[in-house]
């Protein structure tokens, strides 16, 4: 006889009942949410090794989920990448005086050349920019599930420094990802993203099925608030994005700048552009 899925069973019971019901039985079990982690920071990657690391850890964690087949060069990285407003931003543990790269999220603006979804999602974006949505996709993201601390806490301060940058940087109008479905129910329950497109087989991720979605910046601040307000302040998404500062965060107010010469370097090395 067949064992039972106990989590498959959760699953459905959980999307069974009300979304009111649902997001409180979700806030109830997840853990609190840390503005600061001690010994960690977030940061725009700027150096060579900032973004050779970078692209190893999304190589080897996309590498372990199948999202990728093997590789003799063993980086994972998009033609976007060289966009000069593009951005890598790395979560980085201090042990015992010794930093390792943990967490990486990539953001690419909008441009002439497009944005890596494109190749599956043109329709879907092209409605957007059609309203005339500035749109910035955010991806390439990876944690190093080695780290003891590598659970909801890394992923949503990257998501903070994402925000920041998306918002404050580029005045976006959307986020937009492509990710497997079965991390849509977080997105869509918990960090408020809608449903855009879906396809069976998406060549960029090894024919895995992917989820098009969209995070409207421009009514966030408005949509958390009415979600969040009679969340504890601990595991409020309205308190955490715009309400308390992290000392774990390090975005410069200014806009930073990538040197032409790495995103030339980038360039020759995997033949973008040619």
């Amino acid at each position: 006889m067949k064992k039972l899925n106990l989590n498959y069973v959760k699953r459905k019971i959980y999307k069974a009942l009300p979304r009111k019901i649902r997001f409180k039985v979700l806030a109830h079990f997840l853990p609190d949410i840390k503005p600061e982690l001690d010994d960690f920071i977030f940061r725009t990657a700027v150096t060579p090794e900032d973004y050779l690391s970078a692209f190893n850890l999304v190589y080897k964690v996309f590498l372990k989920e199948k999202f990728i087949k093997p590789s003799p060069t063993p980086f994972r990285l998009a033609p976007q990448h060289c966009n000069e407003k593009s951005r890598v931003f790395i979560g980085i543990h201090n042990e015992n005086n010794k930093e390792k790269i943990v967490y990486s999220i990539s953001i690419f603006p909008d441009s002439n050349d497009g944005l890596p979804m494109d190749m599956v999602f043109n329709n879907e974006l092209d409605q957007l920019r059609e309203k005339g949505r500035y749109l910035v996709e955010a991806g390439h993201l990876a944690a190093d599930s080695t780290c003891k601390l590598n659970t909801m806490h890394i992923p949503m301060l990257g998501n903070k420094i994402l925000h920041q940058y998306a918002s404050m940087h580029l005045d976006a109008d959307d986020i937009v990802i492509a990710i497997h479905p079965k991390f849509r129910w977080f997105y869509e329950e918990f960090l408020l993203f809608e449903k855009i497109g879906e396809i069976a087989k998406y060549g960029y991720a090894n024919d895995n099925p992917a989820v098009a979605m969209r995070l409207d910046l421009r009514t966030m601040k408005k949509r958390y608030c009415e979600t969040f307000k009679n969340t504890p302040l601990n595991k409020s998404m309205y308190h955490f994005f715009f309400n308390v500062r992290s000392n774990s965060v390090f975005l410069p107010d200014e806009h930073t700048h990538v040197e032409k010469r790495l995103l030339e370097n980038l360039k020759h090395m995997y033949g973008f552009g040619r």
